[in-house]
């Protein structure tokens, strides 16, 4: 390309195996100054090809290897854009939505954290502003997690659950009011 006075490209060395890919890029950004097009390609199903595509391009992310990427799964391409917001997402390099931080399933848990979530995560997906929401179900790590959030809910004892905006506590909810009360 550069002996035919051509210098607007940008290079792409995707691979299916993630050692590979992350070494090739590794090698092209030491050789060369053109933009990368990173991915993983024919990273496989929604979960596993998320996550090879999660560790493949994060890793070049971090290294401040990349320019574009594509995460390439056998799935809906609506789950592609998802995965690929989620990347940018995690690293910081991008953020759009609500960003969700919440706690497994234990034995402290005061709420059903993971349905709460499920429904969170349906009832905001048309916001588009950034904001983090903390979803912890004890009042054991909650507090923790909620100081550092826009808007966070520890559980508490007998239903009664605190809901904290800007890391600060703002007041005690029931649990049956906690969706509407965070979705407002």
């Amino acid at each position: 390309l550069e002996d035919n006075d051509f210098f607007n490209f940008k290079i792409s060395v995707k691979s299916s195996d993630v050692f590979l890919a992350v070494k090739a890029y590794e090698l092209l950004s030491k050789s060369y100054d053109y933009p990368l097009h990173l991915g993983i390609t024919e990273a496989g199903g929604l979960l596993p090809g998320s996550i090879k595509s999660s560790i493949g391009i994060g890793s070049l992310l971090m290294k401040g290897i990349g320019d574009t990427v594509r995460v390439s799964l056998s799935a809906d391409p609506i789950e592609e854009i998802k995965a690929g917001y989620e990347i940018l997402g995690s690293l910081g390099i991008r953020s759009r939505g609500v960003q969700i931080i919440s706690c497994p399933s234990c034995a402290r848990q005061a709420f059903p954290v993971i349905e709460t979530v499920k429904i969170l995560e349906r009832k905001l997906s048309h916001i588009k502003k950034p904001i983090t929401l903390s979803i912890i179900g004890c009042v054991v790590n909650g507090p923790g997690e909620a100081a550092q959030t826009d808007i966070g809910i520890t559980g508490g004892g007998k239903g009664n659950n605190m809901l904290y905006l800007n890391g600060v506590e703002s007041e005690k909810i029931l649990s049956e009011e906690m969706i509407s009360k965070v979705v407002k």
